[in-house]
């Protein structure tokens, strides 16, 4: 009976084992590059370029990307990959994600850039990764680091044209 139980136990582990072993390794997820691409009056959409390493020997198929921006320690926007895209086995590939922004998340953040040449980031999340049955995941993501007010994001700046002064209202002289 003990030599059965032994042969069953050694099977299980050699096989948890090679389970193990298929699971691929997650992408490494960087931040590259962060646009304003329209701005409207309820809201901004912004465009994120993240860089993706696959450091696998084989291809990673991503079913979705979605994280939350957060600039300055404010919560900016949000969004999510539109399609399944493919990493080939150590290498890297650009994603672009539209990310749209509430004015008054903006307006917030604004105020945290008084002279300001960077702005500090940091990018929360998860990333799917497609795989056969139960081989599919989702990890989290977390990323931070400072990116430079230039660009488009120089609208950010509280100087800025995004967000004009407000002049007081001018008092008006009741007519007789």
């Amino acid at each position: 009976m003990n030599i059965i139980r032994i042969i069953i136990m050694t099977l299980l582990t050699i096989s948890l084992t090679a389970c193990a072993g298929i699971r691929p390794q997650p992408p490494e997820v960087q931040l590259s590059g962060l646009e304003i691409s329209d701005v409207s009056l309820s809201h901004a959409n912004f465009l994120a370029t993240l860089k993706l390493f696959n450091p696998n020997s084989s291809q990673l198929d991503i079913e979705w990307l979605k994280f939350t921006l957060f600039l300055n320690d404010v919560r900016v926007a949000k969004g999510q990959t539109a399609k399944v895209f493919s990493i080939p086995a150590e290498e890297s590939r650009e994603v672009a994600v539209r990310l749209s922004s509430s004015f008054l998340d903006l307006f917030q953040l604004t105020r945290s850039l008084q002279n300001q040449q960077d702005v500090n980031f940091r990018i929360a999340g998860e990333i799917r990764i497609d795989g056969a049955g139960m081989l599919g995941r989702s990890i989290p993501i977390e990323r931070d680091g400072t990116l430079p007010l230039s660009g488009s994001l120089n609208l950010l700046k509280p100087d800025s044209q995004l967000f004009p002064p407000m002049d007081p209202p001018e008092k008006q002289i009741p007519r007789q």
